[in-house]
C-alpha cells in the first residue's frame, strides 16, 4: 500500500495545540507506529503528504519528523523519505507529558509505575541504609506539613517516592523514577489539588506511613504491598476524575 493509501485508510486527529504543532503531530504518528498502523520498514507519507494531511507547513512537518527520527521511531534515507525504524522505539524508553493528555497512555503509564514502584520499595525495604531511612523520614514528615498547600504537598509527596528510589541503592532505578515523576508531576498536582479538603488527604497520609514503616522493619512484602495499594488508589481516583470529566 502506498504511502498516501496508508494515510487515507489510516486517519489522523486533528491538531488542538496551536502552541507545539510539531510535538502533535510527532505523538500522533508514534502512537500509529507503537499501535502497528504504520509496520517497521515501512515508508511514512511524504513531508508534502503530512502538511497537506495535517494542514500545516512542511517546515512543521520536518520539525517532528526530526523529533521522531531523534527518539528513534523513523528513520530518513536521502532522496527516498522517512521509513518507520526496524525497532522503533526500543532504542531507548522515554514519555513525554504530550502522551498523557491520552486518557487511555495515562492509566497504561500509571500501571506501569505501580509495577514498578512497588518492586522499588521491596528493594528498598531490604537494601536501605539508616542515612536513607533518616531521609525518608525526614521526606515523609515534609509531606505530612504540606496537607494543606496542594501544591508544595504534591512537589513534597513526589520527593517522598524518589527518596523511597534512593532507598533501592540501583542506580537504575533511581535514574527511571526521577523519569516518571518528570513527566506525571502534572498528573500527580492534579490528584493533590483535587484530594485537599478530603477524606482522601488523611488516606494518603495512612498510606505513606505504611510504606515507610514497611521499609523501616526491613519487610519488603509488606513494602511492596503497601506502595502498591497507593498508587492503585491514586489510579482508581484519577479514572474517575477522568470519568466525570466526560
Amino acid at each position: 500500500m502506498a504511502a498516501s493509501d496508508v494515510a487515507t485508510a489510516l486517519p489522523f486527529g486533528s491538531l488542538t495545540r496551536p502552541d507545539n504543532l510539531p510535538d502533535e503531530i510527532a505523538l500522533q504518528i508514534r502512537g500509529k507506529i507503537v499501535s502497528k498502523a504504520f509496520e517497521p520498514g515501512q515508508r511514512l507519507p511524504t513531508e508534502f503528504e503530512l502538511s497537506q494531511i495535517f494542514g500545516v507547513s512542511r517546515n512543521v512537518v520536518r520539525e517532528a519528523i526530526a523529533r521522531l527520527k531523534l527518539s528513534g521511531y523513523i528513520e530518513t534515507r536521502r532522496g527516498v523519505g522517512s521509513f518507520v525504524a526496524t525497532d522503533a522505539g526500543q532504542q531507548h524508553f522515554a514519555l513525554t507529558p504530550q502522551e498523557l493528555l491520552q486518557a487511555d497512555a495515562l492509566e497504561q503509564v500509571y500501571e506501569l509505575r505501580v509495577e514498578i514502584e512497588a518492586g522499588a520499595a521491596a528493594l528498598a525495604a531490604r537494601h536501605r541504609t539508616a542515612a536513607q531511612l533518616a531521609t525518608l523520614r525526614e521526606a515523609l514528615a515534609k509531606v505530612d506539613a504540606s496537607t494543606d498547600d496542594w501544591r508544595i504537598g504534591a512537589d513534597r509527596a513526589i520527593d517522598f517516592h524518589m527518596a523511597v528510589g534512593e532507598a533501592t541503592n540501583n542506580p537504575y532505578f533511581v535514574r527511571l523514577l526521577g523519569h516518571f515523576s518528570r513527566v506525571i508531576g502534572d498528573a500527580v498536582r492534579t490528584l493533590r489539588y483535587s484530594s485537599t479538603g478530603t477524606d482522601r488527604m488523611k488516606q494518603i497520609e495512612t498510606e505513606h506511613h505504611q510504606i515507610f514503616d514497611a521499609i523501616a522493619a526491613g519487610d519488603s512484602e509488606a513494602a511492596r504491598a503497601a506502595m502498591r495499594r497507593h498508587l492503585e488508589h491514586g489510579m482508581k481516583r484519577r479514572k474517575a476524575m477522568l470519568k466525570e470529566k466526560q
